[in-house]
């Protein structure tokens, strides 16, 4: 377990349950000056925000950045999301109620993406599992600008030579979110597609400068076998959904809430299993990540208003 946070530094985030194949997590509550609960969306925000220079640059060392170019790059990174055309068109749908936005993300069948998914992944890889990003989604996601077919995260652990691909869903119904999960777990393992993407991530390595990028390239040259791939593979699937559980509880710690998220979870992970048809599931190392939340809509407006703002500064 990572002691130090890099960026979830005021604990809002806590690891509830944790397995091999199973890990999930809820916002830590909190009581306003009133003494009422209190939700903490504000620091939840800020903490996946603060994710954004790092999964845009992949400078994982979190270097100290000159304090003259400090605001420059926090805006280039913002604008460097705001390039993907799903995220621009959440923004103008979410912040500016633009029917034009929400009708183009229904008429390509985008209306999920650009949702903060794959940065609440990045931030649980990076606090939880001590990995580090490999290369820069980004990079690929506006370099043809258009939606990445990729993996929503590509990290590594340095020590033990693991490649993290990670899938993210973010949906309202839990359900929803497992079965789009396996569907990426069934088109994306499998032979000819992860060649293509170990070719991507070969390529764009060669334009990285991470400590190990001559050993991953090797590797990645070296590995052409599926089962040699797959056991040097971990993928993280995140679900993130809204439930109840911060209405009927205000803390998180307690013994009624505990066991309230544990039932929930289970059901969830045991649909995963009776649903996951892939025919070589004994040989993929799936870790399902459940992350219920209160509300998608106001999570997800409270990201857009702060990554606005750090683009515009």
């Amino acid at each position: 377990m990572m002691q130090k946070k890099t960026f979830d530094k005021k604990n809002i985030i806590l690891l509830k349950v944790e397995e091999d194949d199973l890990n999930s997590f809820l916002i830590n509550m909190d009581i306003d000056d009133n003494g009422n609960p209190l939700y903490q969306l504000d620091d939840l925000s800020r903490a996946i925000i603060n994710t954004i220079p790092e999964y845009v640059f992949a400078n994982y060392e979190d270097q100290e950045i000159p304090q003259t170019d400090s605001v420059e790059k926090l805006r280039e990174a913002a604008r460097g999301i705001y390039k993907i055309k799903d995220y621009d068109l959440m923004r103008r749908w979410y912040l500016d109620n633009e029917q034009a936005a929400y009708d183009e993300l229904k008429n390509t069948g985008s209306s999920r993406r650009g949702e903060f998914g794959e940065l609440l992944l990045h931030l649980l890889l990076r606090d939880f599992n001590g990995t580090i990003p490999l290369v820069s989604k980004v990079y690929f996601k506006d370099a043809a600008g258009v939606p990445a077919h990729g993996f929503d995260a590509v990290h590594i652990t340095p020590d033990d030579q693991i490649l993290w691909l990670g899938e993210s869903k973010f949906y309202t119904d839990s359900k929803r979110g497992i079965r789009e999960l396996l569907a990426d777990l069934s088109s994306h393992f499998k032979r000819e597609y992860l060649d293509e993407q170990f070719l991507i991530i070969k390529k764009n390595l060669q334009n990285n400068s991470i400590p190990q990028r001559d050993e991953w390239i090797e590797t990645l040259n070296g590995c052409t076998k599926l089962r040699d791939r797959l056991q040097m593979i971990n993928i993280p699937m995140l679900c993130t959904y809204p439930h109840d559980i911060y209405t009927c509880f205000s803390d998180m710690d307690d013994a009624e809430a505990i066991s309230y998220h544990e039932a929930n979870v289970r059901e969830l992970k045991s649909y995963f299993a009776t649903q996951n048809t892939h025919p070589l599931k004994s040989q993929l190392n799936v870790i399902l990540l459940l992350f219920p939340i209160r509300d998608k809509k106001e999570l997800v407006t409270k990201l857009h208003e702060r990554l606005w703002h750090m683009q515009n500064m």
